[in-house]
């Protein structure tokens, strides 16, 4: 089943820091994600705003799409990734979310 990114936040990726995800390219091996940095730039009362940063390794490089990742404790979901640099170790991706914020119930 998959996971709702309505349910995932900035607090949920924050936790499972430097733990890897998975994600399958067509009919290869899968691709390990390490979650390196979680990001909040900005506050606002309706809108949540946070960035995801993984570092994968150097080949294959994954292109700007959205991927089915997996995690042993956040399930599978789909989020769009796209590199954003490269170093001797990795390939590093980002995810952004902007969305308005879920109601609070009284």
């Amino acid at each position: 089943m998959e996971t709702s990114l309505e349910s995932l936040n900035a607090q949920v990726f924050a936790a499972q820091l430097h733990t890897r995800f998975k994600t399958q390219l067509y009919n290869s091996t899968p691709v390990e994600l390490e979650l390196s940095a979680v990001e909040e730039p900005g506050a606002s009362p309706k809108m949540e705003l946070f960035c995801l940063r993984f570092r994968g390794p150097r080949a294959p490089r994954l292109s700007q799409q959205i991927y089915r990742l997996e995690h042993e404790k956040l399930g599978t979901f789909g989020i769009f990734l796209t590199a954003i640099g490269a170093d001797e170790t990795g390939i590093f991706y980002e995810s952004v979310f902007f969305r308005k914020k879920a109601a609070i119930s009284t």
